[in-house]
């Protein structure tokens, strides 16, 4: 509709949508085919020793394996070293780990066009501009990228590492797969030159694997003359196309193209392109540094793994620059520091996990050791030791990544604990309630939109009890799969917060875009040491009838008992729905009292939802629907687990007032002499509510 154009024109800006018609107009007019010039070869670059084929390695700077592997022999168990080997192996043989997660199989020899779960190909003969159009007879084109991305290929080279033995069969089987790539896709063809992100995070990994295993094979000299003119290649087409990063997109995908023509610029430095490319990507680096990473340390896409995304493109750009005798910009080091202090503060400490917020589409473009790709503890290791000299966490495969980055002499840093408490980061609206226990936390998400990027998620809450993540955000799962699972995880109704009238906060006007970009207000934010509590509202509903206002109060009696006070203003009746995604856990549930409770290995944790009267609400709980879809969880890229989803349904003149309580056992409310008490089997809090807010706390 007109309302909704005029509105993405708005928001994108007059710039913005100037560039994106005349982007797609000269994709399909076929401009930008007639228009692209040949990539530069080492045969055609002026004379000089770092032009030719067999010269650029030498300015790479990544550490020895063999330091490495000694660093880390006390960090990595037997059985963490032979399942690296074991899974190096297979991915030698085509069967490739995906999203740190699951395996797909590419075939043997690896066919690069094929998706591993469909069975679909994409048709390497066309022009990259026009690959993509088919993706609905293929499936989604990130299962194909993924192998492209040449994850296995840090995996090949750090298995030599840890087993010298093998290094020979696997240099051999990583140097046929990155020449049958090369074959398989030439210059401009097919879809793995449709994204100048994919090409730099496959840069990076061809870069990791040639000077950590290449380089010391029989492959060397062969390999050197292969690549040199890939890197050239890829630096030159993602530099002819680069205005759709800078301009439509402007996240984490220009920061990784941005990386990827700074490397290219370090490895050839003396040619023309390569003095071009380096001084335009630093130039983006530094400015994206300070546009991307708000000044509290939030991310623009408000996801916490794009944000590990853009941190890993920041260490390989520090990398550069020391591949160039040069210091990393003071702006890439204050994004990193300043990251790393939002990202700890919402850190579960006993598995290095944080909230599932926002899209996460499994991205991790360098993945240098044997955590699980959940666990945040590598990348901001490796942050920690770059910025401030220290170690964060003890002794662990966590420092693997440091190990590479920045040398095993890295790791004999100081050790400084990070200690976790309560904080709001106000300016972009991540708030975390924190126990005495820091394994007993909440997250609480609420600040106005400053970015397109964003799940439809406001006043989204997360709980971790006894260090396990019992209220979860669901994820995922696919972008580019059946629309119906998409819109289910990225929509309001998938989240720990409410709906009115079964609308979402904001439009979801196509599969990546919002419209309506809602605003928030922090209205409370206090830890007294016995409690916490944080409240605020959002106005996303105010542009439909009734402007509805959603308030939400959230107090933690620490450690074991949260109470969740929403409230619907606004004129009217209205139908209102309260909904909680519970972790994967046995359950058990009690729709006529409104009850959920999960069996977890530290014990029970309930939650259960009342009237402002204290009545026990009617509930519906299901887990694993499919049509429509509820009650699922997407940890990891292309997986997804059945979870329990209590949703309560009420209807009435504004306001509207639901109470959640949770925590141990089986959580209770009820009205006394005018005031609420809720409580669990060791902890009890009388409060009044004020317009949705906490009037009086007792406990």
């Amino acid at each position: 509709m007109l309302r909704n154009l005029i509105q993405e024109v708005r928001e994108l800006g007059v710039r913005g949508a100037v560039f994106r018609v005349g982007w797609e107009a000269k994709l399909r007019s076929g401009l930008a085919e007639r228009l692209a010039s040949p990539p530069p070869t080492t045969s055609s670059l002026p004379r000089h020793p770092s032009n030719q084929p067999g010269n650029w390695p030498e300015t790479l700077f990544f550490s020895s394996p063999e330091p490495v592997a000694r660093a880390m022999a006390e960090r990595l168990t037997d059985s963490q070293r032979d399942r690296l080997l074991s899974e190096a192996r297979e991915a030698a043989a085509g069967r490739i780990i995906c999203f740190g997660r699951w395996k797909g199989d590419f075939g043997n020899p690896v066919d690069w066009q094929r998706n591993p779960l469909t069975g679909g190909r994409w048709d390497a003969s066309v022009h990259w501009a026009e690959a993509p159009l088919n993706e609905r007879r293929v499936g989604d084109v990130k299962l194909t990228w993924e192998a492209a991305r040449f994850p296995h290929g840090y995996q090949l080279a750090r298995a030599a590492a840890h087993h010298p033995e093998a290094a020979d069969e696997l240099a051999e089987a990583l140097a046929k797969q990155i020449e049958s790539f090369i074959t398989a896709n030439p210059w401009g063809r097919g879809i793995h030159w449709s994204s100048g992100q994919e090409k730099g995070f496959r840069l990076m990994a061809w870069l990791f694997a040639f000077d950590v295993l290449l380089s010391r094979s029989a492959q060397a000299s062969r390999m050197a003359a292969v690549l040199g003119d890939a890197i050239l290649a890829s630096a030159a087409h993602i530099e002819q196309h680069l205005g759709y990063a800078r301009h439509a997109v402007y996240n984490n995908h220009l920061l990784s193209e941005a990386l990827a023509l700074l490397l290219g610029g370090a490895l050839f430095p003396s040619s023309e392109p390569g003095l071009r490319w380096r001084r335009l990507g630093w130039r983006i680096l530094k400015e994206e540094a300070e546009r991307q990473f708000y000044p509290d340390g939030a991310y623009i896409q408000q996801s916490h793994n794009y944000h590990r995304v853009a941190l890993q493109d920041l260490l390989w750009a520090c990398l550069a620059a020391r591949m160039l005798g040069d210091q990393p910009a003071a702006e890439w080091l204050e994004a990193l520091e300043r990251s790393l202090d939002f990202l700890l503060a919402q850190q579960n400490p006993l598995d290095g996990r944080l909230p599932n917020y926002g899209s996460n589409d499994g991205a991790l473009p360098s993945p240098l050791t044997s955590c699980d790709f959940s666990d945040f503890r590598p990348t901001l290791q490796a942050v920690s030791l770059l910025t401030r000299g220290e170690r964060l966490y003890p002794a662990g495969p966590w420092d693997e990544e440091a190990a590479w980055l920045l040398g095993p002499r890295a790791l004999d840093a100081p050790l400084r604990a990070a200690t976790r408490s309560s904080v709001s980061f106000a300016k972009t609206g991540y708030h975390v309630l924190r126990g005495r226990d820091q394994g007993n936390f909440s997250t609480f998400r609420c600040g106005s939109l400053r970015d397109r990027f964003s799940q439809i998620d406001m006043l989204h809450m997360g709980v971790w009890w006894r260090g396990m993540n019992v209220l979860v955000d669901g994820g995922s799962y696919l972008y580019n799969g059946p629309a119906a699972w998409h819109e289910h995880f990225f929509r309001t109704a998938s989240h720990n917060t409410l709906t009115v009238d079964n609308r979402d906060q904001m439009l979801h006007h196509r599969r990546f875009k919002v419209l309506y970009w809602t605003e928030a207000k922090l209205l409370a934010f206090q830890d007294q040491g016995t409690w916490a509590l944080a409240a605020g509202e959002h106005y996303g509903y105010r542009r439909h009838p009734g402007r509805c206002v959603h308030r939400r109060s959230v107090l933690f009696v620490k450690d074991e008992l949260w109470v969740v006070a929403d409230t619907v203003l606004g004129d009217g009746s209205h139908t209102v729905r309260l909904h909680w995604l519970g972790g994967d856990f046995p359950f058990t549930a009690n729709p006529e009292r409104g009850s959920l409770a999960l069996a977890t290995p530290g014990g029970d944790f309930g939650v259960t939802v009342w009237s402002a009267a204290g009545d026990p609400a009617l509930a519906t709980v299901v887990a694993g629907q499919e049509a429509p879809p509820r009650g699922w969880l997407s940890r990891y890229y292309g997986e997804k687990v059945a979870v329990p989803s209590l949703a309560v349904d009420v209807g009435g003149n504004c306001p509207v007032t639901l109470v959640s309580v949770l925590g141990a056992g089986q959580p209770r409310l009820r009205l006394v002499d005018g005031q609420l008490v809720a409580q669990t089997a060791d902890t009890q809090v009388a409060f009044r509510l004020q317009d949705g807010l906490f009037d009086f706390i007792s406990l």
